[in-house]
């Protein structure tokens, strides 16, 4: 394997690893705006008490 090999695997594996966190932290939040509402999707009928 070359160095050019080994520059485009490290350039691949660096760029699905940004899209990979930009996509938790997009699903994280979400998960907050959720928690910050008094209710929670019809499924449930919890309500949260502050």
């Amino acid at each position: 394997m070359g160095d050019p090999f080994i520059l485009f695997a490290g350039i691949v594996a660096t760029v699905l690893f940004l899209v990979g966190y930009g996509l938790t932290i997009k699903e994280m939040r979400e998960l907050e705006d959720e928690r910050v509402t008094d209710s929670f999707p019809e499924e449930s009928n919890a309500e949260i008490k502050k």
